[in-house]
């Protein structure tokens, strides 16, 4: 599931058979794992941690009302804030593109690719990319470079 589209779905309680709020946002944690998300509920902001979630195809899915954490708003150090817009260059140094969203397991709350945005010709003509996390090396705050599978060059 790509992050954006986690934005607005209902968190769904299971234990009170109702939905609780919608989504505001997703944060993932230097891990490239989801730590938690932020959503909207008749009380204000609140946080659910990724632990106590279940990500449904239409819906977020928690088991009792008690996994409803209260949120200030703060600085989040969300991996997605920072690699969003990120430049991406192939193993031979072309510009690829930019990232534009994070695909996340659902089963495991893991991010297993990143979403390449190559311009607005390109991606209307061919779609928009999607390539696995672990071809991808982030060398800077602003750039990474991809390598396909087996290919010897050094990422150091």
């Amino acid at each position: 599931m790509k992050l954006r589209n986690m934005k607005n779905l209902p968190v769904f309680s299971e234990g009170k058979a109702e939905i609780i709020g919608q989504v505001d946002k997703a944060v993932i944690g230097d891990d490239f794992t989801l730590a938690y998300i932020v959503t909207n509920t008749e009380n204000g902001p609140a946080l659910i941690k990724a632990d106590d979630l279940v990500i449904g195809e239409e819906a977020i899915i928690i088991n009792s009302p008690d996994k409803i954490k209260s949120y200030a708003y703060g600085e989040e150090l969300s991996v997605y804030d920072k690699k969003l817009k990120d430049t991406i260059f192939d193993d031979q140094g072309r510009e690829m593109g930019y990232v534009s969203d994070f695909i996340l397991s659902r089963r495991n709350k893991k991010v297993w690719g990143i979403e390449l945005c190559s311009g607005t010709i390109k991606d209307l003509l061919e779609g928009r990319q999607e390539i696995p996390l672990k071809q991808v090396y982030f060398k800077s705050d602003l750039t990474a470079v991809t390598r396909n599978e087996g290919s010897d060059v050094n990422d150091s």
